[in-house]
């Protein structure tokens, strides 16, 4: 039992290697649970993402692995003054580790993009784990591609 998070860790590292090629990683912190974490995001379709993430939440400590998929337009396309602010919003699956408490997660929240390769994002996230007592937290972060 003790190898099941050495085990999920190294399935979720092999699954997103095959996104880190092509698209873009985060580095993320959430509070008010701190907790300090690393997320890839692929592009699915033009304004459709698939965002795979795992934090470890410094209460425990104990570890938050999840994946979503997002609607985000870069306004750029309605209007170009707009160009480089993406709002989000989309949910998806986690689970928390050691206890193995699975959950739905809701997000949205908005990025900005300081330049081609690099943005600045802040954003919330409602998770509702199956065993019950749902919980929120802020998280923001830097997306590199």
């Amino acid at each position: 039992m003790k190898r099941l998070p050495v085990v999920l860790f190294l399935l979720l590292l092999a699954f997103a290697s095959t996104g880190l090629a092509q698209r873009a990683f985060q580095l993320r912190i959430a509070v008010p649970e701190p907790s300090l974490g690393f997320g890839l995001e692929a592009t699915l379709q033009r304004n459709l993402v698939a965002l795979i993430y795992g934090d470890v939440i410094f209460r425990g400590p104990a570890f938050l692995l999840g994946g979503e998929v997002q609607f985000k337009p870069d306004l750029g396309q309605f209007d170009r003054d707009l160009r480089g602010i993406k709002p989000y919003f989309g949910g998806g699956l986690a689970v928390g580790l050691p206890s193995a408490n699975f959950a739905l997660t809701l997000g949205a929240g908005l990025e900005f993009s300081l330049d081609p390769s690099t943005g600045l994002f802040l954003g919330g996230q409602s998770v509702f784990p199956f065993n019950g007592g749902s919980y929120g937290r802020v998280i923001f972060g830097a997306s590199f591609r």
